[in-house]
């Protein structure tokens, strides 16, 4: 099972524009570029919070912990240009609170966080502010950065500054691929709830750029813009929680015949952007045979196998809003039907979306997309 949180505030940090804030962009921008000089890179930054407490409250409603999830941050792009075939993407815990701001890059301001910054007449801390007070394991947690650009947690003592085993550096690595980002944030969340040893680690969101490495090498160039929370489409950004609430028991229900059947749905035209919906999926045989015993075998309702799963989709642009999975996104049984539970909070309202299948026998893979359509309304 899935639920969809946004973030709750986001901006782009310009070494072009070091006082300048851009915290109502459209755009969040990511990479390296010339300067006015033509002959020095420049370096761009995201800065992104999402809500912890949206998470707790979540967690609490479906009696989950933080150890039976998985979260995945989701980036979409708007435009990427001059990359390299190879590079990386860090999102590191930022160390130090910041303030949105009002900014545009067409029109700034200096009211909100920027290269300088981390709000008009605050200034980034430095690495020499050191020890932030909290540990993570034996080490203590401290701040690093220039006081230019934002600025990150680390450990000290022996974790390399650059690891990521604790969460406190998540990375995505690129080759010849989409630019979206889809990158594995789950150890960074739980540093956020959990905290250490009963120390409350502050959530100051992801501070997100090209890896240490791709900065610093000036064969490295190139950016990505990213959509920001004031976009004007679906392509919001988003933090994704998902978690196992599967049950698989078929009781007097037999297997459905692979070779032929059909699938219809318990699927209401539309949904509350607030509902947890319950979806029941109904298969059977496609050329039904009567026998003494059943005289109406288009009636009975058999079982797809426990290798079927599901995605969600935008039904306009055909996004994939939820992706398949091989545990999050399993489809359940009982002694009914097979059944999935979706989750409609954090769904754009007023737009249609499309369920679809794929149930995998053996090493081939079908997909059920016959018109499982639904609207999510205000």
């Amino acid at each position: 099972m899935f639920r969809i949180f946004y973030a709750d505030k986001d901006t782009t940090l310009y070494e072009s524009y070091p006082d300048y804030n851009t915290g109502l962009d459209e755009i969040i921008e990511i990479g390296k570029r010339y300067g006015t000089d033509g002959s020095t890179l420049l370096k761009s930054r995201g800065i992104v919070r999402f809500d912890m407490n949206e998470i707790t409250s979540v967690l609490s409603t479906y009696g989950k912990t933080i150890n039976e999830c998985k979260f995945v941050l989701n980036l979409y792009t708007s435009h990427a240009k001059n990359l390299p075939s190879d590079y990386t993407i860090y999102a590191k815990l930022a160390a130090q609170d910041w303030v949105n701001g009002t900014g545009y890059l067409s029109s700034l301001t200096t009211d909100g966080a920027s290269w300088s910054g981390s709000a008009s007449g605050s200034n980034w801390q430095s690495g020499s502010a050191a020890q932030l007070g909290p540990q993570i394991g034996t080490s203590t947690l401290r701040l690093s950065g220039s006081g230019a650009g934002g600025n990150w947690m680390y450990q000290s003592g022996s974790i390399a500054q650059g690891s990521s085993s604790l969460g406190l550096i998540s990375s995505e690595s690129f080759s010849y691929r989409t630019t979206d980002i889809n990158m594995d944030v789950t150890d960074a969340i739980k540093i956020w709830i959990s905290g250490s040893s009963g120390a409350s680690i502050p959530n100051y969101g992801f501070l997100i750029q090209f890896s240490d490495e791709d900065e610093l090498d000036s064969t490295v160039q190139g950016y990505i813009r990213y959509f920001s929370r004031d976009t004007h489409t679906i392509y919001v950004p988003k933090l994704t929680m998902y978690f196992d609430t599967g049950s698989f028991i078929t009781g007097s229900l037999t297997s459905a015949n692979l070779d032929s059947y059909v699938v219809y749905t318990q699927t209401k035209p539309q949904y509350k952007d607030t509902e947890i919906a319950k979806i029941r999926i109904y298969a059977r045989d496609k050329y039904p045979q009567k026998s003494p015993t059943n005289l109406f075998p288009i009636e009975t309702i058999k079982y797809l196998p426990a290798t079927t799963y599901y995605a969600v989709y935008d039904a306009l642009t055909d996004e994939a809003i939820i992706p398949y999975d091989n545990i999050y996104t399993k489809v359940n049984c009982d002694a009914t039907s097979n059944y999935v539970y979706v989750d409609m909070n954090g769904f754009m309202p007023e737009r249609y979306y499309r369920l679809e299948l794929k149930i995998v026998d053996g090493f081939m893979q079908k997909y059920v997309s016959d018109q499982i359509y639904f609207k999510v309304v205000r």
